[in-house]
C-alpha cells in the first residue's frame, strides 16, 4: 500500500466559508479514506471528521473560521484494520484579508509554467519538461512522480534539477506530478502542478513481404531470404531469424537485428522452415509480427530432356549410321541410356555420352527411347523421351547435295540478279526448290522442279539465306536433303582493292621517298583511308580522302607498316575492306667491300708506311686496325672516322693488318673487314 497524496482545488490560503474540495491520489487505489479537519484551537488542534471511511477519494469542505488547519486523510485497507494517515497544513483567512491573500498567493507561487516538448507521443518517445520557478527565489527543490497503476510512483526525489527527460514504455493517458518547495521549508510540498499527456500505440507492425532470392534452392549454394514489413524508415524495426531442420532441431541464423536481408547455405537436401520474428526497437513485446517459410532445397536442378534428335530425318536405308544427341538440363552428373526397340534391339546401358551413334543393320519399325538421370539417383530414369525410326532396305544411293555455285557471293548489289546453280546425286529422279529469307523471315519460294538453278534478285539491301532443297520424285518426306548459302546485299558496290603499288626498291633508307599507290575498282566513288605506323606506334591517319596515293619521306629507321581501308562513299560502315603493307628503313645500306691500300711500293724497317682503307655503302662509316706482329694481335687504332693509318716497323719479317668496318649509329662490332698480309723489309 503507497503512500497517498492530498490535494486541493484551491491553493492555501483560502477564504472563510469557501468551498474546497479535497481528494487523495491516486484514485485507483484500492483503500478506505477518511477526511479529517484539524481547527486551530487554544493549545492543540481540534480534529472533527469531515467524510467518514468509504470508497470515496474526495470529499468537499467548508471552514468557517480562518486559521492555520491540518487535513488529515486515514486509509486503510478493505481487509484490514490497519490505519496509516498523512497530513498537509491549510490556511484560510478572513474576508477582509481577500486583497492581501491574493496578493500573497501570487507572491507565494513557487512554479509559474511548465515546459513540455509535446503530450502526444507514441511508445518508446521521450517526454522533455522544464520547470519555471519564481524569478524571487534563488534555489528551489522539484520533486517527480509519474501515475502509475498503485498510485504516484516516484521518478526523481527533490534535487535543484528543474528538468527531467521520461521515456515513454506504454500506451495510457498519463500524468506528471511536479512538487516544489524552498530547502528552508519544514513542509513536505511548498508547491506542486501536473501535467498530463497521452502516449498512443506505435502503429502495428506486419510482415508484408517474406521471399527468398535465390532462383535455385541446392545444396552447398547461397540461398538468400528478405523480408518486408509494412513501415516507413523512420522507424527502426528488428529482424530475428530461426532455421529449423526437417529433424526439428532449431538454430538461430540471426538475433535481432535490422538486417532484413540473410544468406544462408545448406548442406543436405530436405524440407527446412525458416521463422522471422520483427519488433520495433522499442516495443516491450517479445515480437510484434512473425512468419513462417517452408523451403525445399535440392541436390541440383530437376533434370529434364529439353531436345532428342537424330541428325536424319526417318526414313533410312539399313546400314546407315545415325547420330542421335540430347540436349538435358539440370542435375550434376547426368547419366544417358539409349534403347533400341525393333528386329534389331539394342541397350547401351547408362553412359556419360549424350550422343549414341545407331548402325542400321535390318529394315523394320524401330523405336529409340532416351532414359537419363543424375548418377546419384537410385531410380530407374528421372525423364524419358521416344524418337520413332524406319528403317528401309538399301537401295539406290541416297540424295546428297554436292555441290553449291553462285554467279557471286561478295560484293551483291541490290536489284542486280544473283545466278545459283546446285548439284546433287542419288535417287532415281531430283527435284529442286529454292527457298529466300531475308533477317530470318521468308521473303519467296520457288515449287519443286527439274530446274537446279534460279535467277535470285534482291530488291532490298541486307541479309539474305538461300535454302536448297532437294527431294526424290517419290519421296514423301519435306525433302531429302538442304543445304544454305548466304548473301549480304548492299546498296552500293563494295570497295575492293585490287593491288597496292610500292616504288620498286631493295632498300629503303631514311630520306628516300616512298610512294604508295592503290589501284581499286570504280575509284570515283572510293574513298581510301592510310594509317602509317612505325615500330607499331601510329604516327599519322589520313582519314578517308579521294586521293589513291600516299607519298612519304622517313625521317626514321624502322619497320614502317600501312594499313589501307577503303569503302564506297555510300558506306554506313566503317570500311569495306582492309589491307596492309610493310617494309623497312634502313639508316643506311650495309658496309661492303672494304679495301686496304698501301702508300708505299716497298716497306723498309725503321721507315714509316700508310695504310689507307676503303669501303661501300654506310653511313659515317668508322674503321678499327689491328697489327699482327710476331704472332700477336694488337689494336693500333680504335673505331673512328679516320680512314688510313700509318705504321713504323721497327724489326724485318712477315706481318699482317685487320680492319674492321661500320657505320657510326651502328650497334655492333663490324658490319665488314678485311685482312692484308705484308713483308717488312731491311
Amino acid at each position: 500500500m503507497s503512500e497517498l497524496l492530498i490535494t486541493f482545488d484551491k491553493e492555501s490560503p483560502s477564504l472563510v466559508d469557501e468551498k474546497i474540495n479535497i481528494k487523495v491520489m491516486p484514485e485507483e487505489s484500492e483503500v478506505e479514506c477518511k477526511f479529517l479537519e484539524g481547527a486551530p484551537g487554544e493549545r492543540n488542534l481540534t480534529w472533527k471528521p469531515i467524510q467518514d471511511f468509504s470508497d470515496k477519494k474526495e470529499c468537499q469542505w467548508r471552514p468557517r473560521k480562518s486559521g492555520d488547519y491540518m487535513i488529515m486523510v486515514q486509509y486503510k485497507d478493505k481487509n484490514s484494520k490497519k490505519i496509516k494517515n498523512t497530513k498537509i497544513s491549510y490556511q484560510i483567512k478572513g474576508i477582509e484579508e481577500k486583497d492581501v491573500l491574493e496578493n500573497n498567493n501570487k507572491n507565494n507561487k513557487l512554479i509559474k509554467d511548465i515546459i513540455i516538448d509535446k503530450t502526444s507521443l507514441v511508445i518508446g518517445d521521450k517526454i522533455n519538461l522544464e520547470v519555471l520557478a519564481s524569478e524571487d527565489e534563488e534555489i528551489l527543490l522539484y520533486r517527480f512522480w509519474v501515475k502509475g497503476k498503485q498510485g504516484w510512483e516516484p521518478l526523481k526525489d527533490y534535487s535543484i534539477e528543474n528538468k527531467l527527460t521520461y521515456t515513454t514504455t506504454k500506451a495510457e493517458d498519463g500524468e506528471i506530478l511536479i512538487e516544489c518547495k524552498r530547502p528552508s521549508s519544514k513542509e513536505n510540498v511548498d508547491d506542486f502542478t501536473t501535467v498530463i499527456f497521452k502516449v498512443k500505440e506505435q502503429p502495428i507492425i506486419e510482415i508484408n513481404a517474406f521471399e527468398c532470392l535465390s532462383e535455385n534452392l541446392l545444396i552447398n549454394e547461397e540461398l538468400i531470404f528478405k523480408v518486408g514489413v509494412n513501415c516507413d524508415n523512420s522507424r527502426t524495426i528488428l529482424y530475428k531469424f530461426l532455421r529449423m531442420d526437417s529433424n526439428g532441431r532449431i538454430n538461430c541464423v540471426q538475433d535481432y537485428s535490422t538486417k532484413n536481408i540473410i544468406s544462408i547455405s545448406e548442406k543436405q537436401k530436405g524440407e527446412y522452415k525458416l521463422l522471422c520474428y520483427v519488433r520495433d526497437i522499442f516495443s516491450n513485446k517479445q515480437y510484434d509480427d512473425r512468419a513462417c517459410m517452408i523451403y525445399s532445397v535440392k541436390a541440383y536442378d530437376e533434370i529434364k530432356i529439353r531436345k532428342f534428335s537424330s541428325d536424319s530425318n526417318s526414313p533410312q536405308v539399313e546400314g546407315s549410321n545415325i547420330l542421335f544427341k540430347s540436349s538435358v538440363i539440370g542435375g550434376k552428373e547426368i547419366l544417358y541410356r539409349y534403347i533400341v526397340e525393333g528386329p534389331v534391339a539394342e541397350d547401351t546401358g547408362y553412359i556419360r555420352s549424350r550422343n549414341f551413334n545407331w548402325e542400321t543393320k535390318i529394315e523394320g519399325d524401330y523405336k529409340i527411347i532416351l532414359k537419363v538421370k543424375d548418377i546419384s539417383f537410385d531410380g530407374d530414369y528421372e525423364d524419358i523421351r521416344e524418337l520413332n525410326f524406319k528403317i528401309d532396305k538399301k537401295g539406290e544411293k541416297p540424295v546428297k547435295i554436292t555441290d553449291i555455285t553462285a554467279s557471286k557471293t561478295r560484293r551483291c548489289i541490290k536489284n542486280e540478279p544473283i545466278n545459283i546453280k546446285v548439284k546433287a546425286e542419288g535417287g532415281t529422279e531430283l527435284k529442286y526448290s529454292f527457298v529466300v529469307y531475308k533477317n530470318g523471315k521468308e521473303k519467296e519460294r520457288s515449287n519443286y522442279g527439274i530446274t537446279n538453278w534460279v535467277n535470285f534478285t534482291p530488291e532490298e539491301s541486307g541479309e539474305y539465306e538461300v535454302e536448297i532443297r532437294v527431294i526424290d520424285k517419290y519421296s514423301s518426306k519435306e525433302y531429302d536433303c538442304h543445304d544454305f548459302i548466304f548473301f549480304k546485299v548492299r546498296d552500293y558496290e563494295e570497295a575492293e582493292i585490287d593491288y597496292v603499288l610500292l616504288s620498286p626498291k631493295e632498300i629503303y633508307l631514311v630520306g628516300d621517298i616512298i610512294e604508295l599507290e592503290t589501284i581499286v575498282q570504280n575509284t570515283k566513288n572510293i574513298l581510301l583511308r592510310y594509317v602509317t605506323k612505325i615500330n607499331g606506334h601510329e604516327v599519322e591517319d589520313t582519314g578517308f580522302i579521294e586521293s589513291k596515293r600516299l607519298r612519304l619521306k622517313p625521317k626514321c629507321s624502322g619497320k614502317y607498316t600501312f594499313e589501307i581501308y577503303a569503302k564506297n562513299i555510300l558506306c554506313n560502315e566503317e570500311y569495306d575492306i582492309k589491307k596492309e603493307l610493310s617494309l623497312y628503313v634502313h639508316e643506311a645500306i650495309p658496309v661492303s667491300n672494304t679495301k686496304i691500300i698501301i702508300r708505299n711500293e716497298e716497306i723498309i724497317a725503321n721507315n714509316e708506311v700508310t695504310f689507307d682503307v676503303s669501303s661501300e655503302g654506310g653511313k659515317e662509316v668508322c674503321y678499327e686496325f689491328y697489327i699482327m706482329e710476331k704472332g700477336n694481335w694488337v689494336r693500333v687504332q680504335s673505331y673512328s672516322r679516320k680512314n688510313y693509318y700509318t705504321f713504323l716497323p721497327f724489326s724485318t719479317g712477315n706481318y699482317r693488318i685487320l680492319v674492321l668496318s661500320k657505320s657510326y649509329y651502328k650497334k655492333i662490332n663490324y658490319e665488314d673487314y678485311t685482312l692484308l698480309e705484308f713483308e717488312v723489309k731491311a
